[in-house]
C-alpha cells in the first residue's frame, strides 16, 4: 500500500520537537541556563556567520531581540564565530591555530583568537552541515564514532579555553528541505549521536533541527513551495527563525521562543493564497526499469470542505482519502505520458491551486572513488566504465539496467527522479538534483535518461546549467548517442549547443562524476526560429 511519507515525518518530527523542549526546559545545578549578563558564544560554519550578520532578521539577532522583549534586563553580549564550509574536524584547526594567531571568519567584527581568549558563560556549537554537505562524513558507524570524536575534542578544547558554565550542542538544521532526503536520513543518525554525546559530556542539547522541521511543516500547510532556506542549505528568515527558537527553547527560554514561533506563523500567514490551499507531491517509491506507468501520491491541505483534483488527459486519480489533516490522492500516468511540465489543479470552495509535475529521468549512481580524476580534472578516456555505453545509447536498457556493475561488486542502482520544490532547481523539469536519490561522496557516479518524442525533425537548443551555491563534477551529455558537451557544467554555462532531434523518439542521457559539494545539473531542450516545444512527450519507458 503506498503512504505518503513526507506528512509521516513531519508529524514524528513535531514530537521529537516537544519531547526535546521539554527536556530543554530541565536547569543546570539548579539554576536558570541563561542569566541577564552572560557572554554567548556561538560556533559553527556559514550558518552561524549568516546568523551574526544577519542583523535584526538573522538568528543571532532575533535571539537578542526576543530576550529582550521577554525581559528588558537581559544584557547578554551575543558573539557569532561562525566560518564557511567549517566541518566538526575543520574547527578544531581553526580553535588550535587561533591560540597563537588572529584570525577572522565569516563575521568580521570578531577576531576568534580575541573571542576565544576571553571566558565565555555559555559556548553554543552548530556544526554538521558541511560533513554532510561536502561529505566528509562516511554514513556507518564507523564514520559517526570518527565524527563524535572529533565533537568531544572541541569540546574539550573550548571548555578547557573559555570555562564556561553551559555547553550547548544545538543539532544541524536539515540539507535538503525533503525529510526523507538521504542527507536528511543520515544527519538524523548524527543527532542521535550528538543526543549520547551531550549527554556524556554534561552538555545541553538545542533542538533547532527539530524547530525546523516544526516550522516547515505549518508553512507547507499554507503555501506548497514554502522554504526555510534559500539554497537547500543556508536559512531563509523562516531558517533563522527557526533556529532561534530552537536554540532558545533548548535554553529554557521557551516565553521567548514562542514568541518568535508567532512571528513565523505570521510571516506564513502572509504568504498564504487566498484559496486556502497548499499540497505537497511525492513520487511513488515502487516504480522500477521497465515500468510502464508511474503514480504519484498528492496531498491536499485544505481545511473545512471537499476538494476535487482535476487532471490532464491521460492522469487518473486511482484513489483518495480524507482525513482531518487533508486529503490524500494517488494518481497514475503512463510513463511515457509526460509532457515537459504537466499541470493538476485542486479545486476547492473557495479557490483553486495549480499543481505543476515536471516530467522525469532515470538516474543511477554508485560509488567507485577517484577513477578518472586527477588534480580535480576529469578525463573521460581513464574514467570509461562498463555502463556508459548502455547509457549513451540506452540499447537493451531494460534488459541490462539491473545488471551493469561500475567495477566487480558494484552495481549501479537505479531510480526514477521526478524535480521538486525540497531540491535544487525547485521543481524545473531541467533540473536533477541527486541529493534526491543518493548520500553522495567523492567518487560517485551518476547516470541519467529520458526519452523525448517529437512530432518532426527540428533543431533544438541545448542549455548546460549548474543549480546551486558550489559544486565540482564532469558532466558527458549525449543525445541520440553523439556527443553535445564534456566537461565541467559551469563552463557550459552561456554557451547554445544546437542539436537536431529526428522525427519519433529521441534519447537524452548523460554521465555525470562527482567531486565536491553539490551535485546538481541542469540540462533543458529549447526552441529555435520561433518553434513551439509544446508537442515534445517525454517518457521513461526504453525506446
Amino acid at each position: 500500500m503506498l503512504k505518503f511519507f513526507t506528512p509521516l515525518v513531519m508529524v514524528l518530527m513535531a514530537m521529537v520537537s516537544a519531547t526535546m523542549s521539554l527536556r530543554a526546559e530541565t536547569t543546570v545545578s539548579g539554576k536558570p541556563l541563561l542569566t541577564l549578563t552572560d557572554r554567548i558564544v556561538f560556533v559553527g560554519d556559514s550558518i552561524t556567520g549568516q546568523g551574526g550578520n544577519g542583523g535584526a532578521n538573522g538568528w543571532v539577532g532575533i535571539i537578542g531581540a526576543a530576550l529582550k522583549a521577554k525581559d528588558p534586563a537581559n544584557q547578554q553580549t551575543l558573539v557569532a564565530l561562525g566560518g564557511s564550509g567549517q566541518t566538526v574536524s575543520g574547527w578544531v584547526n581553526v580553535e588550535k591555530k587561533s591560540r597563537t594567531a588572529s584570525s577572522f571568519l565569516d563575521v568580521k567584527a570578531f577576531d576568534v583568537q580575541a573571542e576565544l581568549n576571553k571566558p565565555a558563560d555559555v559556548v553554543v556549537i552548530m556544526l554538521g552541515m558541511n560533513d554532510v554537505l561536502s561529505p566528509s562524513l562516511k554514513g556507518d558507524e564507523a564514520g559517526y564514532a570518527k565524527w563524535v570524536e572529533n565533537y568531544r575534542t572541541l569540546i574539550t578544547a573550548l571548555r578547557e579555553r573559555t570555562k564556561p558554565r553551559v555547553i550547548a550542542l544545538a543539532t544541524p538544521t536539515p540539507c535538503t528541505e525533503d525529510p526523507a532526503a538521504p542527507k536528511n536520513l543520515v544527519m538524523d543518525r548524527m543527532v542521535e549521536h550528538l543526543a549520547k554525546l551531550a549527554a556524556e559530556e554534561n552538555c545541553v542539547l538545542l533542538p533547532t533541527r527539530a524547530a525546523t522541521w516544526e516550522v516547515f511543516a505549518m508553512g507547507r500547510r499554507k503555501q506548497p513551495d514554502f522554504h526555510f532556506t534559500t539554497d537547500q542549505v543556508h536559512p531563509n528568515l523562516f531558517g533563522h527563525l527557526s533556529i532561534a527558537a530552537g536554540m532558545l527553547r533548548g535554553l529554557g527560554e521557551s516565553k521567548a521562543a514562542q514568541s518568535v514561533l508567532e512571528r513565523a506563523a505570521q510571516e506564513a500567514d502572509k504568504r498564504a493564497d487566498a484559496s486556502g490551499v497548499s499540497y505537497e507531491v511525492a513520487l511513488a517509491p515502487d516504480t522500477k526499469p521497465g515500468s510502464t506507468m508511474v503514480s504519484f501520491m498528492i496531498r491536499a491541505y485544505h481545511g473545512d470542505g471537499k476538494i476535487e483534483l482535476v487532471t490532464p488527459t491521460g492522469w487518473k486519480v486511482t484513489s483518495s482519502r480524507s482525513g482531518k489533516d487533508g486529503t490524500d490522492f494517488v494518481v497514475t500516468v503512463a510513463a511515457d505520458g509526460f509532457a515537459r511540465l504537466n499541470s493538476l489543479t485542486l479545486k476547492s470552495a473557495k479557490g483553486s491551486r495549480e499543481i505543476s509535475i515536471p516530467a522525469p529521468w532515470w538516474v543511477g549512481t554508485g560509488n567507485i572513488g577517484w577513477v578518472g580524476w586527477s588534480s580535480s580534472v576529469f578525463s573521460p578516456e581513464k574514467g570509461r566504465l562498463p555502463p556508459d555505453e548502455l547509457v549513451r545509447t540506452g540499447v537493451d536498457f531494460v534488459r541490462d539496467a539491473g545488471t551493469q556493475e561500475l567495477k566487480a561488486g558494484t552495481p549501479v542502482v537505479w531510480k526514477p527522479f521526478v524535480g521538486g520544490v525540497n531540491y535544487g532547481g525547485a521543481g524545473s523539469p531541467s533540473v536533477v538534483d541527486f541529493a534526491a536519490v543518493t548520500y553522495f561522496s567523492g567518487g560517485e557516479v551518476g547516470y541519467g535518461l529520458r526519452w523525448v518524442k517529437s512530432d518532426k525533425e527540428r533543431a533544438v537548443v541545448v542549455k548546460i546549467t549548474r543549480p546551486g551555491f558550489a559544486g565540482t563534477s564532469h558532466l558527458a551529455l549525449w543525445v541520440n548517442g553523439e556527443t553535445v558537451y564534456a566537461g565541467a557544467p559551469e563552463k557550459a554555462r552561456g554557451q547554445d549547443f544546437s542539436v537536431k532531434l529526428k522525427a519519433g523518439w529521441n534519447l537524452v542521457s548523460f554521465k555525470s562524476n562527482f567531486q565536491q559539494w553539490q551535485w546538481q545539473l541542469g540540462i533543458d531542450l529549447l526552441p529555435v526560429d520561433g518553434d513551439s516545444l509544446d508537442a515534445l512527450r517525454y517518457s521513461i519507458v526504453p525506446r
